[in-house]
């Protein structure tokens, strides 16, 4: 039987039945050295895990509530941990919300393609910030829709640009339907938009009846003071839906995540969800370790090892790689976002770096046509390797760096 016979639009889209890598399987080359310094993804800190609080909870949940918490429970989620995240938003954001405003999920990466399930249609029009994390990229385009990125600058998205692309659109008879941003300490540029630019986007897209998508995976992830006020806060969640999740704050073995919007907007989201809902026993257990305090108390550490692994990295590579590299130190997330000089070209760079044992992907992985799109930066992920390791990364980068300049 002919595969391609079987494979759906929506499959070949992101590149299903072909021969071509996809997804996350060429953030990295093979090694030949044991042991490699990986900078490839940005996941928590192995060590900062809460395994013991997190078992506490389980064992709670399942004497306490063992029935109620293994059985199906419901599309929207477990009513206990949607008023517990209704709760911490309403504390951080001194704004009213409430669980009605919240759905589980599988992870962000769920929530992003339960909202394609609802809101896009094949030949929509999304916009992107160009780069953006590929995996939401790679779900958008799942859902046939057509993507325009929008260049960043070093306060994040252009306003200035979005609006320029909306009168393009509009032009032609079309409309956007949906902008994808990641405001706080942006995969991968580490970026936060100002509050002035927040306003406006809102404005704007509120105007042109486009529904924005924020990504709030890092917001929690700062080093010494929160990034300005969401869009979910500043637009009292009109025409907004925030996606977090559990995975980069705690594990993402978790796969936990979950949408806040209007209720409206919620009830078509649940509508849509065929899925029977996520693991309850899991939900419960969440709910049990947020109302014990320790999910802040995890919070303030991880905030403080994030940021001890950042400046290690960046002074690592400007003490040894600054005729080499320029980037900018972020406030917070998982990222460093390294633009190459002197002439050098990331992809020998990184073929380089593997050889000698420091595994990153291109830069050029995070936009919409890859090294057609860039091809001098790279982006180093210091959240989960260790403190020596970081260290190591300037000397290796510079006699990779050295050695690529001597290559004809």
């Amino acid at each position: 039987m002919d595969l391609n016979n079987f494979i759906s639009a929506k499959a070949k889209r992101v590149g299903a039945g072909t021969p071509a890598q996809s997804g996350f399987s060429n953030w990295t080359l093979p090694t030949t050295i044991d042991n490699p310094i990986n900078l490839s993804a940005g996941i928590p800190d192995a060590d900062s895990m809460p395994v013991q609080d997190l078992q506490n909870a389980f064992n709670s949940v399942l004497k306490a509530s063992r029935n109620e918490s293994l059985r199906y429970g419901g599309v929207q989620g477990f009513l206990g941990l949607r008023t517990a995240l209704a709760t911490k938003y309403t504390k951080s954001e001194n704004k009213l919300y409430n669980p009605d405003q919240f759905l589980i999920a599988n992870g962000s990466a769920g929530c992003i393609d339960l909202i394609g399930d609802a809101f896009i249609e094949p030949d929509d029009i999304v916009l992107v910030e160009g780069p953006t994390f590929s995996g939401s990229t790679r779900t958008i385009l799942g859902h046939q829709a057509d993507i325009i990125q929008i260049p960043l600058d070093n306060d994040g998205i252009q306003i200035e640009v979005v609006s320029s692309i909306i009168s393009r659109i509009r032009s032609q008879g079309k409309r956007i339907k949906l902008l994808y941003t990641v405001c706080d300490f942006q995969n991968p540029t580490g970026t936060v938009l100002p509050t002035s630019r927040r306003t406006q986007l809102i404005d704007l897209c509120r105007a042109n009846q486009i529904l924005i998508l924020e990504d709030a995976a890092y917001s929690d992830i700062y080093f010494r003071s929160p990034p300005p006020p969401s869009l979910f806060s500043i637009g009292h969640g009109s025409g907004i839906l925030r996606v977090g999740t559990f995975s980069k704050v705690i594990a993402t073995g978790l796969r936990v995540g979950w949408i806040q919007g209007h209720p409206d907007f919620i009830n078509v989201l649940s509508q849509v969800k065929f899925d029977m809902g996520n693991s309850p026993l899991i939900q419960h257990a969440l709910t049990t370790y947020m109302a014990s305090g320790n999910l802040d108390i995890h919070l303030d550490s991880v905030r403080t090892i994030y940021n001890e692994k950042c400046q290690v990295l960046a002074s690592s590579l400007t003490e040894h790689c600054s005729e080499y590299f320029r980037f900018s130190e972020p406030s917070g997330g998982f990222y460093l976002w390294i633009e190459c000089l002197s002439g050098l070209q990331a992809p020998a760079i990184r073929e380089l770096a593997s050889s000698k044992g420091v595994l990153f992907p291109l830069g050029s992985s995070f936009f919409l046509n890859g090294d057609k799109d860039d091809n001098t930066h790279l982006r180093l992920a210091f959240s989960n390797a260790s403190i020596p390791d970081l260290e190591s990364v300037g000397p290796l980068l510079k006699t990779v760096c050295e050695e690529s300049i001597r290559q004809p």
